[in-house]
């Protein structure tokens, strides 16, 4: 109630406020609705949820509805049945003992062994007594005993069965004399029409072995079967909704039925019943649904547990139906009546819940400028909100950046300062610049300044783009920044494009405090290398008591920083490591050397070269940086020389791609790189380089080859001809052509001739004589011949399929 009277509410301040109701106050209410959008979501998140749970509920019910009022009725109908069983079971047993003991009664003895010169008033009076029992007992019809002494049948009891020509006395005759086995205190129907049509009786037989024998006499108790169909027409009034029908089916397809004018089931529907009974035969109980070409009907089935009986229910399936579909409507009516309160509830709570949520909304529109504010598309309260906060925080951080960004671009000029231009700065002035900017240096020395350089990778530059480098600049001057002031106080920052420095203050210069700032320098070498896969190098100066040499030391450490071509990448560099370099002013290699190592190229030395030139470059790497990409040219230039010699000596040259080792020199990012470009030249030069004799049979082959490619035309052209012109003996260049070819001379005439006359075939219009003469071949079954075992075809069969793929 409190979330209606909400919803009145705040629908009668926004829209019914002074007005009356009408046109304009429901155009009012779906403008307000459309100019909330939160609400609306509201409204419809909770409708929607509601509708789902209804629907899943409801749906749920109406499906398994069906399903729980036939499980009811088919326990209902099973309960039914049981009755019926314990109903027939009770009253068998009833019978058995009855039977039984008037089997043994005085009376009825007599009669069954009387024989034809018996006392004939005696009889009667037994028979009497049998009269009167049986007509006092009301469910027993009549009493029969068949004497097989004297073939005759003694009565009493109904007057249908005192006429010795009635019909169930030939049928008993039949029975007691036929081959068939009579059951022994089994109900068996029997008939007392002619026709047979139905079960006037149930009767029992006893006899006095286990199975009867002709000749026998039996005693027959004849149950009238009104008491079981009684039972089963109660049964159907009292449960006539769910009951059309209930009766017995024998285990020979004979049903007992209370209706003795028609069958309760036709003969169709009968079979059907007793198929599926039998098939489930292991099953005492059970039902099934059943429709042939009628209504469907649900049948249920249960062992009677005597004379091999079937109790047999029948019911319509449709009026099963109809009750669960009444209770469907019913279920669908309660559904919609409740949907419907359920959505006024929910207007009532989704105004409630959005009253705060209004509030702020018109707080926050009255205090901003919406033509200048975000809108979010869809005019939704909480994203204007959010975007509104969003802005304001944008703008926020934004000044905060700039001002952050402006800080720290101030700082590192004055870092820059410091470091590039510290004899201009008074010590009065550094003191204040490091007070004012939170420098983490000390405005007195010692200090320690170190130089990073990213490395080059095969002789170039690391192929990032500028931002990206930029970035990486910045990611290692923080980590620097960090990890050294872990020790002492320093200051990291980027110099120029393509290298950084760090100032760091120190308490002294001694050799503990260097070697602690160089581990942490190598420290810093193996995160990047770590975290972004690149290196770099660095330069360590020597300890600066005043700020005013700092300028200086900075220049120095730049010029100290080109020796990472001595010591390579992700090298540490320190006075100390260079001082040699630096003193050494050299600028020619020794002259033994440079001879070693052209012998050893002459000599085809791999060993001596290698030494040669390791010792070569250990002796450049001791120069002074100017001198050293110089004397690697010079090596290099001095082998090229030697090449020539070796060329002018050759039959053929060495063939070698110099052009372009100059600028690989060069670009290489270390003497070792260079190093080992030149060893490469030398071991291509031994890779190439072959014997004198090898030389002299590969001219020699090919001149052979040259000179079949000139004569194949001539017929005459022959392992002999070629000797004689080469000056040569042919088994000679027999054996040396097919070692170097892998087939003979003949061969490889006939092979050329063959491949002249394919491109005859194809471009040319030449006849196959005209052709043979062209190619040499001396007869024309033997061109015929080669070309088939080559090619698998004739000539002309070649020709035709050519001009046909074309």
């Amino acid at each position: 109630m409190d979330g209606l009277q909400g919803l009145w509410h705040d629908l009668s301040k926004t829209a019914f406020e002074d007005r009356p109701f009408g046109k304009g106050t429901t155009m009012n209410i779906i403008r307000m609705y459309r100019s909330k959008k939160y609400l609306q979501r509201l409204v419809l998140s909770f409708s929607i949820l509601v509708l789902l749970l209804l629907v899943v509920f409801s749906g749920t019910l109406y499906a398994n509805a069906g399903k729980i009022i036939l499980d009811m009725q088919r326990e209902a109908n099973a309960k039914v049945l049981s009755q019926i069983k314990f109903n027939v079971t009770y009253l068998n047993d009833v019978i058995q003992r009855l039977v039984m003991s008037l089997y043994y009664d005085n009376d009825i003895v007599p009669l069954m062994t009387a024989t034809e010169d018996s006392d004939i008033f005696d009889t009667l009076t037994k028979r009497s007594r049998i009269d009167k029992f049986a007509d006092y007992t009301p469910f027993i019809h009549s009493i029969m005993i068949y004497n097989a002494k004297t073939d005759r049948f003694l009565w009493g009891g109904d007057p249908a069965v005192q006429d010795r020509d009635a019909p169930i006395y030939a049928n008993m005759r039949s029975l007691f004399q036929g081959t068939e086995p009579i059951p022994k205190l089994s109900m068996v129907p029997m008939s007392l029409s002619r026709d047979g049509s139905h079960a006037d009786v149930f009767s029992i037989f006893d006899y006095d072995s286990i199975d009867y024998r002709q000749g026998e006499s039996v005693f027959v108790l004849n149950i009238r079967p009104q008491w079981l169909f009684d039972n089963i027409k109660l049964i159907n009034r009292l449960a006539w909704q769910e009951n059309e029908n209930v009766f017995i089916l024998s285990d020979d397809g004979t049903i007992l039925s209370p209706d003795t004018g028609t069958a309760p089931v036709d003969g169709a529907f009968k079979q059907a019943i007793l198929a599926h009974v039998r098939q489930e035969a292991a099953e005492k109980n059970g039902y099934f649904k059943y429709s042939l070409g009628s209504k469907p009907k649900l049948v249920n089935y249960m062992d009677a547990g005597i004379n091999g009986w079937t109790l047999i229910s029948i019911q319509s399936y449709e009026t099963l139906v109809s009750k669960a579909d009444s209770l469907k409507n019913t279920s669908i009516v309660l559904t919609a009546i409740f949907l419907l309160l359920a959505l006024l509830a929910t207007l009532g709570i989704a105004h409630r819940l959005y009253r705060p949520l209004g509030k702020l909304v018109n707080f926050i529109r009255q205090g901003s400028d919406d033509e200048a504010g975000p809108k979010p598309p869809d005019g939704d309260e909480l994203s204007y909100m959010s975007s509104i906060y969003q802005d304001t925080r944008n703008r926020l951080l934004s000044a905060r950046n700039e001002q952050v960004t402006t800080r720290h671009i101030v700082r590192s000029y004055y870092i820059r300062k410091i470091i590039t231009d510290s004899a201009a700065i008074p010590p009065a002035e550094l003191s204040e610049l490091i007070h004012a900017h939170k420098l983490m240096i000390e405005p007195a020395g010692p200090y320690l300044l170190g130089v990073m350089k990213l490395d080059e990778a095969d002789g170039a530059p690391i192929e990032t783009p500028g931002s990206d480098r930029r970035l990486l600049h910045f990611a290692i001057a923080n980590i620097a920044q960090e990890l050294l002031a872990q020790t002492y106080p320093s200051e990291t920052v980027e110099l120029k494009n393509d290298h950084l420095a760090a100032l760091i203050s120190v308490p002294d210069v001694s050799a503990p405090t260097l070697g602690r700032v160089q581990r942490e320098f190598a420290r810093i070498q193996d995160v990047i290398a770590k975290m972004y896969g690149v290196t770099f190098s660095a330069v360590l100066s020597e300890g600066i008591q005043e700020h005013r040499n700092l300028s200086d030391r900075y220049a120095l450490s730049l010029q100290q920083a080109r020796y990472t071509l001595v010591y390579g990448p992700q090298s540490l560099i320190t006075p100390a490591m260079i001082r040699h370099n630096a003193s050494d002013q050299e600028a020619a290699l020794p002259a033994e050397l440079e001879k070693k190592l052209a012998e050893s190229m002459k000599s085809n030395q791999e060993e001596a070269f290698e030494k040669t030139l390791h010792k070569i470059f250990e002796f450049i790497a001791s120069q002074h940086y100017d001198y050293m990409v110089y004397m690697a040219l010079h090596v290099f230039i001095l082998m090229k020389q030697v090449i020539k010699e070796m060329n002018e000596h050759r039959i053929v040259p060495l063939s070698i791609e110099l052009a372009d080792l100059n600028r690989k020199i060069m670009d290489s990012p270390s003497l070792d790189g260079m190093r080992l470009i030149l060893l490469g030249v030398y071991r291509e030069i031994h890779v190439n380089k072959r014997s004198p004799e090898q030389e002299r049979n590969e001219i020699l082959v090919e001149t052979i080859r040259d000179i079949i490619g000139q004569n194949y035309a001539d017929t005459n052209l022959s392992l002999q001809m070629i000797g004689d012109t080469m000056k040569l003996s042919p088994d000679y260049i027999g054996k040396l052509f097919k070692k170097q070819q892998g087939v003979s001379v003949a061969e490889f005439i006939n092979d050329a001739r063959l491949r002249q006359a394919v491109q005859y075939l194809e471009q040319g219009n030449y006849t196959i004589n005209d052709l043979i003469e062209r190619i040499g071949f001396g007869t024309r079954s033997n061109f015929f011949r080669l070309f088939k075992n080559k090619y698998g075809t004739t000539p002309k069969e070649y020709r035709i399929k050519r001009n046909l793929a074309e």
